[in-house]
């Protein structure tokens, strides 16, 4: 009892640090309620910092060409970069939150926030933002403001997105691996030369197919060894597959040991494309297990019947969706090779 005690004024106090370092940190609470929340022009934004409690964070810069990159490694996905600019312009205050409520939201902010700066192209941010949790209806967001020089706001709002029915939080990403754009294979005019497709368990069912333009195709099997007659417009239906291939996440949730023990695993496919520039891109399919031992069927032979585990040249293991992949994973006989 005496222990129980002790834990739970211990957590009291650090509730309390947590609240003060809060509120204190890096300007004191403004007198004003600070509740402009919008930015008109998102067009002037240039970077944008998210980060959590748990340690995560993500820098997002815009590039020269519009485009907008995570953390100066990876292409990020731009659409949810437009959900975070459209709500920054679109951001209204619904309500005030009720003086008796006050304490709790703060202190709620304090303890599990997400922390949004946003620059317009100085090195100092132009508006903080900090989001709490959703509101019960789940049609608007705890959120606090900050404007340096002028501080934090003294109290919360709910705040939402004009025109936007839901909460603004889950669009704050802070984990990088959630950023990363999810393209895989990006050839939407099909400048693609070769495509071959190797089976390990099953290699008299492998290809490779050889691709000049119009109906100038060649089929081989996986010696290298060419058919004179096969289906050429199977082949050019399929190669209409790879004008846009996705990942689901490079989020996958396992650990470096988990990551080895799926890379270490005979693959179910490996994927080669080379364009015209002679640019390669290559790819390994694994079929993905369940890593919790509830979620296993044995009807599924314990395999993820929607996903699969996808390896890139980097050693990255990103999860991709059947529905899109299956169709690549098509036998050679598919094309009635003789």
């Amino acid at each position: 009892m005496k222990k129980n005690s002790i834990s739970l004024i211990l957590l009291l106090v650090l509730g309390a640090i947590a609240l003060y370092l809060f509120l204190k940190k890096d300007n004191d609470v403004s007198s004003k309620m600070l509740n402009d929340f919008a930015i008109e022009d998102t067009a002037s934004i240039t970077k944008l910092f998210l980060a959590d409690n748990d340690g995560n964070y993500s820098v997002l810069k815009k590039m020269d060409d519009g485009t907008w990159m995570v953390n100066d490694k990876y292409k990020a996905r731009q659409q949810n970069v437009y959900l975070i600019l459209r709500g920054l312009h679109n951001f209204e205050v619904k309500s005030t939150v009720p003086k008796e409520g006050v304490k709790a939201i703060i202190s709620q902010i304090a303890t599990k926030p997400i922390k949004l700066e946003v620059f317009q192209g100085s090195d100092k941010p132009s508006k903080i933002y900090y989001f709490g949790f959703a509101t019960q209806d789940h049609y608007g967001n705890y959120a606090l403001l900050e404007i340096p020089g002028e501080g934090k706001s003294k109290e919360p709002y709910i705040i939402k997105e004009k025109g936007f029915y839901g909460f603004i939080r889950p669009r704050m990403i802070t984990i990088e691996d959630e950023w990363r754009s999810p393209v895989i294979f990006d050839y939407p005019t099909l400048n693609v030369k070769e495509i071959s497709v190797e089976y390990p368990a099953y290699p008299d069912q492998s290809f490779k197919i050889e691709w000049s333009g119009n109906n100038n195709i060649k089929l081989k099997d996986g010696k290298g060894n060419a058919f004179r007659n096969f289906d050429t417009l199977a082949v050019k239906d399929y190669l209409l597959y790879y004008k846009a291939i996705y990942a689901e996440t490079y989020n996958n949730h396992l650990n470096t040991a988990q990551k080895d023990s799926v890379a270490n695993t005979i693959a179910k496919a490996h994927i080669t494309i080379v364009d015209k520039s002679d640019q390669k891109t290559s790819v390994l399919v694994f079929d993905k297990g369940f890593v919790d031992p509830f979620l296993r069927d044995p009807e599924y032979n314990n395999l993820d019947p929607e996903r699969f585990y996808i390896l890139n040249e980097a050693n990255e293991l990103a999860i991709a969706q059947k529905l899109q992949w299956d169709p690549l994973l098509v036998p050679l006989n598919r094309f009635n090779p003789e």
